[in-house]
This record gives C-alpha cells, sequence and structure tokens, in this order.
C-alpha cells in the first residue's frame, strides 16, 4: 500500500510540475505579447522613423534587413509570417528594366524562372534569423524538398544547433492549389505545434506566396483561406518592386512599420538613373493601392 501510494504521489508531483511549466510559459508569452504591444503603441506616433531612407540595393543587403525584421517579430511572439522578396531582375545584375510586381510576370519560365532566384535567397536568409541567443559556434544546415517542380515550390528547413525547438521550415512560393492549403495545416500540426499550449511554438514562413488577398482563392475557397492563412500569418518583411508611370517603384514593409513608398526623384529624369538611391516617399498604414501610389507620385516626381 505505500508503494501504490507513493506512486500515485509522485505521478501528480509529475503532473502538478508539467502544470507549473506550462503555466509559467503562458505567463512568458503574455509578457512578451504586452511588451511588444506597449513597444507598437509608443511607437505609432511615428512609425515613419522605423523605415530606413534609403532601399537595399542588392540581395545581401535584402537578407539582411529581411531577417532583422523576421527576428523582431518572432521575438514578439509571431511564430506565423508571410515575408515577400523582390523578384527584380534588376537587383541580381545591371539592367535598367525587369521589375516584377507579382511573381511569374515577366520571367521567361514562369515560376520556375522565380525560384531559381527566390531559392539561394532563401537558403542564405533562414541561418541569420536568430531564433536561439547561443549556437555554441556551430553553423546552422539548411536543407531544401522540391514539392512540386512545376509550380517552382519547395519546402526550406534550418537546423539549429541549439536544438530543434529553434529549428525554422520555410514554404516558399505556395499558390492558391489546395495541396499548398493542406501543406501548410500538416506543417503547423507536424513542426510549428501553434494550438498546443504544452508544445513549443517554431517559425514558419510563407515567402512569395502567389495569392494577394481572399478573392484569390475564388469565391469557395475564399473564407478558409481567410480563417486558416490570411487572419494568421502577419507579413513581417516585403519589398515589392513595379512600375507606375515609367518609374521603378518600390513598396517596404518592415515588422511593426508602415509601407513605405519609394522613388528615384532627380530633379525631372525619368528615374532609371542607377546611380541614384530611391527615397522614401510617403507612408501608409496598410498596403496602397495604385491609385494611392499614383496620386503620391504625382505631387513629388517631375513629369
Amino acid at each position: 500500500h505505500v508503494h501504490k501510494y507513493l506512486l500515485r504521489f509522485i505521478h501528480q508531483l509529475d503532473e502538478a510540475k508539467k502544470m507549473m511549466m506550462m503555466h509559467l510559459r503562458l505567463l512568458l508569452l503574455a509578457s512578451l505579447s504586452l511588451s511588444c504591444s506597449l513597444v507598437s503603441a509608443f511607437s505609432s506616433s511615428s512609425q515613419q522613423q522605423h523605415l530606413p531612407n534609403y532601399l537595399p540595393n542588392n540581395p545581401d543587403d535584402v537578407v539582411r534587413q529581411a531577417a532583422t525584421s523576421i527576428t523582431n517579430a518572432y521575438d514578439c511572439g509571431v511564430y506565423l509570417q508571410t515575408i515577400r522578396l523582390p523578384l527584380s531582375q534588376a537587383i541580381y545584375g545591371n539592367k535598367e528594366e525587369g521589375f516584377v510586381a507579382d511573381r511569374a510576370i515577366g520571367w521567361q519560365g514562369g515560376p520556375m524562372e522565380t525560384y531559381r532566384y527566390l531559392s539561394p535567397m532563401v537558403n542564405n536568409l533562414l541561418p541569420r534569423i536568430r531564433t536561439a541567443n547561443n549556437t555554441a559556434g556551430l553553423n546552422i544546415k539548411v536543407s531544401e524538398q522540391i514539392l512540386l517542380d512545376f509550380d517552382g515550390s519547395s519546402l526550406q528547413t534550418s537546423e539549429n544547433p541549439a536544438g530543434a525547438l529553434y529549428d525554422i521550415q520555410a514554404l516558399l512560393q505556395p499558390n492558391t492549389d489546395g495541396y499548398y492549403i493542406k501543406t501548410i495545416q500538416a506543417i503547423e500540426e507536424q513542426f510549428c505545434n501553434t494550438k498546443k499550449a504544452d508544445k513549443p511554438n517554431r517559425l514558419f514562413l510563407l515567402v512569395n506566396p502567389a495569392w494577394r488577398d481572399k478573392s484569390s482563392f475564388g469565391i469557395f475557397g475564399a473564407q478558409q483561406a481567410q480563417e486558416l492563412i490570411l487572419d494568421r500569418y502577419e507579413t513581417t518583411y516585403a519589398l515589392d518592386q513595379f512600375i507606375v508611370r515609367g518609374r521603378q517603384i518600390s513598396l517596404l514593409k518592415c515588422w511593426s512599420s508602415d509601407w513605405g513608398l519609394y522613388a528615384v526623384v532627380n530633379n525631372g529624369g525619368d528615374g532609371k538613373d542607377k546611380s541614384m538611391p530611391a527615397e522614401l516617399i510617403t507612408s501608409y498604414a496598410t498596403r496602397p493601392e495604385y491609385k494611392d501610389i499614383d496620386a503620391a507620385l504625382k505631387g513629388v516626381v517631375s513629369k
């Protein structure tokens, strides 16, 4: 009987320990969320100051900027993130044109061609995202699994030497096909565990998804996409590039900042002088529409 009571007592202690750890973890997450909310509240009146005056002008600068933004969001408890890296031929070489508004537009070969540029950028990005304070000087290993080659989609995984808790997964170029909805659900269940309070949350990125809003998913898939993805995956970094009024235009979004509109303003030039950096023109609380961008350009750029 004594042995039986001892076993029951040990079991109760173990359960109490589990409950205590779970409550401590929830308390930590709540404190992180509160601190990030306070930072956001205090900085809301001057968010434009968080945007840089000039854009990154090469892939390595983009990767550094994106890694900082993603890490800051992760530190604030944002584990499900959407990011958009620039798909611009101009940023990879000495070409005047080649700006791409969305994936596959203006690229011969479509998504398979954009994947050729995007994959090495993400492979370079993942090790720079800080999810652990100490890796003991060991390198982070990044692997890649091709999903559907004709979609240019893949899944990259970074394995952190600090432990599996700090691993990251990134889904490249998912589109609105039901296959990707199921893939996202499976990754959340098997990797992220975001809905389970007693298990760790790990960072999961959607990189350059093909959709822009729920209308991209059609009538029957819009509601599911809104609930599963659009309401839950926050855009923590985006650098979109395209042409408006014959000028190279960029929209930059970093974590906790507004959307910044950048363009080359060079005393009545055509905006294509690569020696002139794109300057911050204005900012928006949400991603601006074409008409908003056009109106802003009329006010500051000579015709």
